[in-house]
């Protein structure tokens, strides 16, 4: 079996590489059709084959509505082709609806006819089906549920002491946000809330590129006591030394489906902050994330005072259990079954 994946590899998620690599040791060759490179390479693939698709909207989306209706004819026409030579395609839905859009009546109406097409879907949990359903219009049949895959042995620790190097007593309290930087992932208010229920002991590490008016905001915060930035794309060589350093990775994301830092967390054993979602009640046991009403005044600030309190009380030993069901092994043998299934 061959699978055309866009893309086959990313140097912004591990993921990809991971999932080619698992699928490839289930005995599927794997092609990289990278991103924006589908409809140029699309004449290569081979009746029988299989299109994998994860993030499309870059295969539709325009900041001029014009160019947007125009580029999603072409991917119409590009998927009724695949359909038409008995190729199979299937999109993994990371997301309802893409981080940032303008028109949100067409990205509905893409999105649904995206799955129309599609020959099968997979999504990350239940809760998102269930979602999809609702909102595309998808039968709950076509959709099928395969869990994020985990960062075990993914990222190798260099023997960099980052506490050290800030100036970080090794028995005080870290609160770790890393990853990119955008209005939506909730940082200002992690600020707030950390300055909130700060001490001399607890420190609050950001790191990870930043857009332009976050970057703006951080260099200029009035309040940044115990705060150490870390600003810039963060190498993967750099990952594991930097949740080592930390007690507890905070993620207040204003917007999520699907977590892939929280399953970091997971992979590394540490305590995860976030807001309650049905997300969490999927992939994490009673003692490995404390969540929080995001809408409730002091919500946040709540949940880092507990966070802290769960560092010095009794911890769950239940992480084997759980990393277990997201063996990449077990992610490549059901997304083997989706390619096989083609679902109409």
């Amino acid at each position: 079996m061959k699978v055309w994946m866009w893309p086959k590899s990313s140097p912004l998620n591990r993921y990809n590489d991971l999932l080619s690599d698992s699928l490839g040791e289930a005995g599927i060759e794997v092609m990289d059709l990278e991103h924006g490179r589908l409809m140029l390479k699309i004449g290569r693939v081979k009746p029988g084959d299989t299109v994998h698709i994860h993030w499309i909207h870059h295969a539709y989306q325009h900041s001029n509505p014009l160019l947007f209706v125009v580029k999603s004819l072409i991917l119409i026409l590009t998927m009724l082709y695949l359909r038409l030579r008995n190729i199979g395609l299937v999109w993994t839905i990371h997301n309802l609806y893409p981080h940032q859009m303008k028109y949100g009546r067409l990205e509905r109406w893409m999105r649904s006819l995206i799955c129309h097409f599609c020959t099968g879907l997979i999504v990350a949990s239940e809760s998102i089906k269930r979602k999809a359903v609702k909102e595309f219009g998808v039968p709950p049949d076509k959709l099928h549920v395969v869990k994020h895959g985990h960062y075990l042995d993914v990222y190798k620790p260099q023997g960099i002491c980052l506490r050290k190097e800030y100036g970080i007593d090794e028995k005080a309290d870290v609160f770790l946000f890393m990853g990119a930087i955008k209005a939506y992932k909730g940082v200002e208010d992690l600020i707030q809330a950390f300055n909130a229920i700060k001490t001399k002991e607890t420190h609050l590490l950001i790191a990870g590129k930043a857009d332009e008016e976050q970057e703006r905001y951080l260099r200029q915060m009035e309040d940044a006591d115990n705060i150490v930035l870390r600003l810039g794309f963060v190498p993967n060589e750099e990952v594991a030394d930097l949740v080592r350093a930390a007690d507890v990775l905070v993620l207040p994301y204003k917007e999520i489906t699907t977590s892939g830092s929280a399953i970091l967390g997971l992979s590394f054993q540490k305590l995860v902050v976030m807001p309650d979602n049905e997300f969490v009640n999927e992939y994490f046991r009673e003692g490995m994330v404390v969540t929080y009403d995001p809408a409730k005044p002091g919500g946040l600030d709540n949940a880092l005072m507990t966070a802290r309190s769960v560092k010095y009380g009794q911890r769950t030993s239940r992480y084997e259990e759980a990393l277990r069901e997201l063996d990449w092994s077990v992610v490549a043998q059901k997304t083997k079954r989706v390619y096989r299934a083609r679902a109409v």
